[in-house]
């Protein structure tokens, strides 16, 4: 018996894989990057790196001087060559052999490309008039083109054409300079937009601390610092990571609570370059479950932790006696209005499927009866002028009972089984409106009095009520979006209900005057 015929199988790649790579960008912005990262990794080390990007409607440009530029042979090796490049891993932001040329597809549906390496006497040049056709590879024809620049210099030149993605020029310029700002500011990247220079922001700092610290067998290096306060209002806070000069994901804590838990770490800003920390293929983050993440992550904790001490016990900003007042009336509102939602007799909506107009179920309220509740004075919210509050039972309290909070937080309460604890004013960074947050093991709504909105309200009652309900209504379990409205919108009628004045019922005598 014969042994039967070896076969051999292969790996083959469909060249429309390469279209999917074109949609791997959140932005044209992103797409944009992705070309500057490219050359910016074309850059040595004795003279600046010029790069200059043009932006028109339709058409973007980009032109890269200075540089190690690419001949023929690195043109098909490195540029033209899908999945590989010659990049090493800590020595070039770009690595991946896809990002440059899914970018191109990305923005537009042609290009044209005239590239020199250094030392080289003439320029290469090829182009596509239909790149976003990817039913197969592209076989390209160089031909010859006089060097514009020196010929110690590379040279790229790039104009992608047939552009149907938006990008503002101040945008892409106040990105470039906030992507690569240690390379701006150390002036080994000259970068313009539209003949515009991109020039970062100068940091305005209360004090500046510079650290080299080594984390898993590696060296680390960056500063930290501290914002004025007031908080410029354009300042981001947090940790900055660089990867080769490259900002990579969002400002980090490295495990300490942010803005939302401690106000004052509002004001802890900096900068530290991670050149060994692998990062996502799109460089949007680093790999936060790699080993040189999580040793860099443990050391810098313990070395931000003295300031962050320092800053969550620096006391808030006085907030108005009168908000807080108007914050403790608003948890005995929502108090009252979330124990008629657990207990399932609030109204139905019309908008659920319920009943209609005009019916009524069973052991459900009515707003009329809500509104009948609110006006009962065995029920009813006291007045803050110092009355004894009825409700005190209501709060049904949890052993053991809260810790009293901070200055400047307001009243404390004691926590509810209901969900809902203290609701307090305490600043926060300005763009976050508020917060739901457990401390002490009591869950907690910040109100924001830094938020714009709460000082045109100035923190008035409606503006507390909606802002605390909101954060309520989003622990619902599982809620889409319309239940989640439908929620908000009931307990917000109900709530209203409960906020208005008491009705008085005028003697039957006049009534029936009236009547007459």
């Amino acid at each position: 018996m014969t042994a039967p015929a070896r076969k051999v199988v292969r790996e083959r790649i469909d060249p429309r894989l390469t279209a999917s790579l074109f949609a791997n960008y959140r932005s044209a912005i992103d797409a944009l990057l992705e070309l500057a990262d490219n050359a910016v990794d074309s850059r040595v080390p004795t003279h600046p790196l010029r790069v200059d990007l043009v932006v028109r409607p339709g058409t973007v440009g980009l032109t890269v001087v200075g540089g190690t530029g690419m001949d023929a042979r690195q043109l098909e090796r490195d540029y033209l060559r899908w999945g590989a490049s010659s990049k090493r891993s800590g020595d070039r932001i770009g690595r991946y052999g896809q990002g440059g040329k899914a970018a191109i597809g990305h923005l537009g549906n042609r290009f044209r490309i005239v590239a020199s390496a250094a030392g080289e006497e003439v320029a290469h040049a090829f182009a596509d008039d239909d790149y976003r056709d990817r039913s197969r590879l592209r076989t390209y024809e160089l031909h010859p083109e006089p060097k514009p620049v020196a010929p110690a210099l590379g040279y790229v030149h790039l104009v992608i054409g047939e552009v149907d993605r938006r990008l503002d020029p101040a945008r892409v310029r106040a990105r470039l300079a906030e992507v690569y700002r240690p390379l701006l500011t150390q002036g080994v990247v000259v970068m313009t937009v539209d003949r515009a220079p991109v020039t970062p922001v100068e940091w305005q700092l209360d004090e500046e601390h510079r650290f080299t610290v080594r984390a898993g067998g590696h060296l680390v290096k960056g500063w930290w610092g501290l914002l004025p306060e007031p908080i410029p209002p354009a300042s981001v806070p947090g940790i900055r990571t660089y990867h080769l000069g490259r900002l990579v994901g969002d400002p980090t804590w490295f495990g300490h609570p942010g803005p939302n838990v401690h106000p004052g770490m509002a004001r802890l800003v900096g900068e530290v370059e991670l050149s060994h920390v692998p990062v996502t293929m799109n460089k949007s983050d680093v790999d936060r479950d790699s080993v040189e993440w999580a040793a860099v992550e443990q050391r810098l904790a313990a070395l931000l932790r003295p300031v962050v001490r320092r800053l969550s016990r620096e006391d808030t900003l006085p907030v108005d006696p009168d908000a807080l007042r108007t914050a403790d009336r608003v948890r005995r509102i929502l108090a009252r209005a979330l124990r008629l939602l657990e207990s399932g007799q609030l109204f139905e909506s019309p908008n659920t499927g319920g009943p209609g107009d005009g019916d009524v179920v069973e052991g459900q309220l009515t707003l009329d009866a809500v509104r009948d509740r609110a006006d009962d004075p065995t029920t009813s919210d006291p007045d803050d002028r110092g009355s004894t509050d009825p409700e005190a039972s209501l709060d049904d309290p949890v052993e053991p009972p809260a810790p009293a909070t901070r200055p400047g937080d307001g009243p404390s309460r004691s926590t509810t089984k209901r969900g809902i604890g203290d609701i307090i004013i305490r600043p926060l960074d300005p763009r976050i409106r508020s917060a739901l947050v457990e401390e002490d093991g009591v869950r907690r709504v910040i109100i924001n009095p830094r938020y714009p909105l709460y000082d045109v309200r100035r923190g008035d009652l409606w503006y507390q009520l909606e802002t605390a309900l909101r954060e309520v209504c989003a622990t619902l379990p599982e809620a889409t979006v319309p239940e989640f409205e439908r929620k908000v919108n009931e307990l917000m009628l109900v709530s209203l209900a409960f906020t208005g004045k008491r009705r008085t019922r005028r003697p039957a005598r006049r009534q029936a005057s009236a009547g007459l």
